[in-house]
């Protein structure tokens, strides 16, 4: 049981993050720009559907005003480096501090109508709140299952369809007119302009959706935390490139399985090393040191790859 335990664990996680890993792939993969947005709208994310859910909104319209927020910050982001010249790491450093700010004037607004954020930086889901596993196709999924364990099922099947929507809607929209653009914006920006498309306008669709799912994965994670705090935002980066890399260094050399999928299997691997360090009875104090300390390996080992395969290319030619 305990080995069960265990996978609900990384299972949960991983889907949850693999969403904020596809939206790292679009920004960092796709346009080769490394955004540092996502750690300030993943807690956006976050506290829009903690809002909705303490307030005894809809849950599901709160996970995609979730979403549209992570793409207005996204955006305001793209707006900083094509129109004002700002380089992509001071860009998504700006919108990330002054997220800061908003998130917790967000959190106090939302609860208790004081703009001047110093009453609660908090959101704390109660036992009777409703959730998204509460407006979720009635009884026709129990809630959990006993005869494993006690395990959260219907929560992990709404992780599931969540990260498979959200992915196929990406997979579609890159086939796309706009999606087909995006990806030649990331791979050579005078080919677009000598197309007569501006390519900035791609940039900054793509670092919207990008933030977009850091805030839906944001949303989902409130879950497992039983609400919104304001440090849950730290460290996403990392999570998000660790995740990103594990899944194309792997399955790189599988070519029938598209990239998203192998960032979600990448996300998934990653929260899976996370719990068997976790295990080993390591303090979860640890746990960001030993989130770095795995992405570096991850690097170390990407880097080689790359250098192998950038050999073998070269030796062809």
């Amino acid at each position: 049981m305990e080995i069960l335990g265990s996978v609900e664990v990384f299972l949960e996680m991983g889907l949850i993050f693999s969403i904020l890993a596809m939206g790292y792939y679009v920004s960092y993969t796709i346009l080769d720009f490394p955004d540092l947005t996502v750690e300030g709208t993943y807690l956006t994310g976050a506290v829009v559907f903690g809002l909705f859910v303490a307030n005894g909104l809809n849950p599901w319209l709160g996970l995609i005003c979730a979403f549209v927020s992570g793409c207005i910050f996204g955006a305001v982001t793209g707006l900083l480096h094509v129109k004002l010249g700002i380089r992509p790491l001071l860009c998504g450093i700006l919108v990330s501090t002054g997220l800061i700010t908003v998130n917790l004037v967000g959190v106090t607004a939302g609860l208790a109508g004081d703009f001047k954020a110093e009453t609660t930086s908090i959101i704390s889901f109660g036992r009777d709140t409703a959730t998204l596993q509460d407006a979720f196709l009635g009884d026709l999924i129990p809630i959990r299952l006993k005869s494993l364990g006690n395990i959260p099922l219907r929560m992990l099947v709404i992780f599931l369809v969540v990260a498979v929507v959200c992915k196929i809607l990406l997979d579609l929209y890159l086939k796309t007119k706009n999606g087909l653009l995006l990806r030649a914006t990331g791979n050579n920006q005078q080919f677009v302009k000598m197309l007569g498309v501006d390519p900035g306008r791609s940039k900054i669709i793509g670092l919207a959706i990008g933030n977009g799912f850091a805030a839906v994965s944001g949303a989902l994670y409130t879950h497992t935390a039983d609400g919104v705090n304001q440090s849950m935002g730290i460290g996403m980066v990392v999570i998000g490139l660790a995740s990103l890399i594990i899944g194309t260094s792997l399955f790189g050399k599988v070519k029938f399985m598209a990239p998203t999928t192998k960032v979600m299997l990448g996300a998934i691997i990653y929260q899976a090393c996370l719990v068997v360090v976790q295990k080993l009875g390591i303090p979860s104090a640890y746990n960001k040191l030993i989130m770095a300390v795995i992405f570096t390996l991850v690097l170390v080992l990407g880097f080689k790859a790359k250098r192998k395969n950038g050999g073998v290319k070269n030796a062809k030619a």
